[in-house]
């Protein structure tokens, strides 16, 4: 009876990590989708005359 309470509550145990992982784990992939939607540009690019080579408008 001790060893069937005893599977019972580590089981128990075991779902509610779970689920708290889960919860987590899809908190991480939503933020992560939300970042993958912005825009990444950084500002406007300029040639620079010397190098030919573009590089962040001041």
């Amino acid at each position: 009876m001790v060893q069937l309470i005893a599977v019972a509550a580590l089981g128990s145990v075991a779902l509610v990590a779970y689920s708290s992982f889960r919860k987590h784990w899809d908190r991480i992939q939503r933020e992560e989708l939300e970042k993958a939607k912005k825009p990444k540009s950084g500002g406007d690019l300029e040639q620079d005359p010397k190098t030919g080579r573009y590089r962040l408008r001041k």
